[in-house]
C-alpha cells in the first residue's frame, strides 16, 4: 500500500466508522432496560391482535362470513376430493379396460361355440343322412330276409 493512495486513507477511515457504529449500536441493543421495555410493548401488542382475531371470528360467525381457517379448511376438503376423484377416474378407467378385455374374450368364446355348434349341426345332418341311408339298407335286408323265408316255405319240386 503506498501512502499516496486517496482511497486507502478513505476506507482506513471507512473501517474506523464501521467498528464504531456497529459497537455503539451493540451497546444501545444490549442495555437491559430497553430489552424489557420491548418485551413487555411485544406480549401487549401479541394480545391485542389475539383479542383482535377472536372478535373478528366472532363478528364473522355472527354475519356468517368465512374466516381465513375455514377457507383453508375448504380449500383443504377441495384438494383430498380432487385427489379422490382422481383416483375412482383412475379406477374406472382400470374397469373399463377390464370390461373391455372381458367383452373381447367373450366375443371370441361365442364364436368359439358357434362355430363349434355350427360343425356339430353338420355332423348332425351327415348323420341324419347316413341313419337314413341305413334304414333303407334295413329296410331292404328285411325285404331279402322275407323273399328268402318264402322260398324256404314253398316246396321245391325237383324233377328226376
Amino acid at each position: 500500500m503506498s501512502e499516496n493512495n486517496p482511497y486507502d486513507s478513505l476506507r482506513q477511515v471507512s473501517e474506523m466508522w464501521e467498528k464504531s457504529l456497529n459497537g455503539l449500536l451493540f451497546q444501545s441493543l444490549n442495555i437491559n432496560p430497553l430489552i424489557q421495555i420491548t418485551k413487555v410493548g411485544i406480549q401487549a401488542n401479541s394480545r391485542y391482535i389475539e383479542l383482535l382475531k377472536r372478535n373478528r371470528e366472532l363478528i364473522a360467525n355472527y354475519m356468517n362470513l368465512p374466516t381465513k381457517n375455514d377457507v383453508a379448511n375448504a380449500v383443504k376438503q377441495t384438494i383430498q376430493a380432487e385427489e379422490k376423484i382422481d383416483i375412482l377416474e383412475e379406477q374406472i378407467w382400470n374397469l373399463q379396460e377390464s370390461f373391455a378385455l372381458a367383452t373381447e374374450e367373450q366375443n371370441k368364446m361365442l364364436a368359439e361355440i358357434i362355430e363349434f355348434t355350427k360343425h356339430l349341426h353338420s355332423e348332425w345332418q351327415k348323420a341324419s343322412q347316413e341313419l337314413t341311408k341305413l334304414t333303407k339298407m334295413q329296410n331292404e335286408f328285411d325285404e331279402i330276409k322275407k323273399l328268402l323265408q318264402k322260398e324256404r316255405e314253398e316246396p321245391v319240386l325237383i324233377g328226376k
